[in-house]
């Protein structure tokens, strides 16, 4: 089941944050046609993510996620319009929640009547020339695709309501700037946190972190909201690393 649930996670993660534009994203909780083109775009994510496995089976794979993904966001979209005052992060979290669950059900689903999962020689070639096999290829490229754009957007949205009013332009890894040098820096912290615990090289985690606050020290120092605000984006940004490294690894 685990070979299913690595594509379907992929197939997601590509769907829901990397192939979605920041147009359509804003233009889906606005305009019901807005969940019509992330629909066709998650389709189209999906399609792609099979490719290294394509086959009939899979590609009915992809067609039955995309359509709950689908139904999903419209339930989004409609309670969106209902409530008009609710917590981004809670209803991102009961989304992504729900479209977790729904892909573990088609992935025991697909298990269960033992869809065939195809084969294209070259890519297949390609990863044994490395000394790798599919699998391990899968689990680092959904580790990689998660700790990206998707923690990014969870830890802003999470931390929009504790950002310090009293500075509009904070810098910070985990907010939205226009540089948009600080999600760079939060993906690359969580890739090298990433790669240290699965070496077991937990004392060499203390490094990144102190280097990451060396950078904000004086800020630190000097603003107490900051500091906690900087510390609470620090602990989510971790946390986002262990996850991953529990369920994914």
């Amino acid at each position: 089941m685990i070979k299913y649930l690595l594509i379907l996670g992929i197939g997601h993660l590509l769907g829901d944050f990397y192939f979605q534009t920041e147009k359509i994203a804003s233009m889906k909780d606005k305009h019901y046609f807005g969940v019509l083109l992330h629909s066709l775009e998650y389709y189209a994510a999906f399609l792609f993510a099979i490719l290294p496995v394509f086959s009939i089976d899979m590609v009915t794979c992809a067609i039955g996620a995309g359509t709950v993904h689908f139904i999903i966001d419209t339930m989004k979209y409609i309670y969106i319009k209902i409530v008009k005052n609710y917590r981004q992060y809670v209803v991102f979290m009961v989304d992504q929640a729900t479209h977790m669950v729904t892909l573990f059900a088609i992935g025991y689903f697909i298990c269960y009547y033992s869809f065939t999962i195809g084969n294209i020689s070259l890519v297949r070639e390609l990863i044994t020339t490395f000394g790798y096999d599919y699998e391990t290829v899968a689990r680092w490229t959904l580790a990689v695709l998660f700790i990206n754009r998707p923690a990014n957007i969870f830890i802003q949205k999470f931390l929009s309501e504790y950002k310090p009013k009293t500075d509009e332009t904070i810098i910070t890894p985990e907010s939205k700037i226009e540089s948009k040098a600080g999600r760079k820096i939060g993906s690359l912290e969580r890739l090298i946190i990433l790669l240290f615990l699965k070496k077991d090289q937990f004392s060499a985690l203390g490094f990144v972190l102190t280097a990451k606050s060396i950078a904000r020290y004086d800020k630190i120092t000097k603003d107490e909201k900051f500091a906690e605000y900087y510390l609470l984006g620090t602990l989510l940004s971790t946390i986002c690393v262990i996850v991953c490294r529990l369920f994914i690894f």
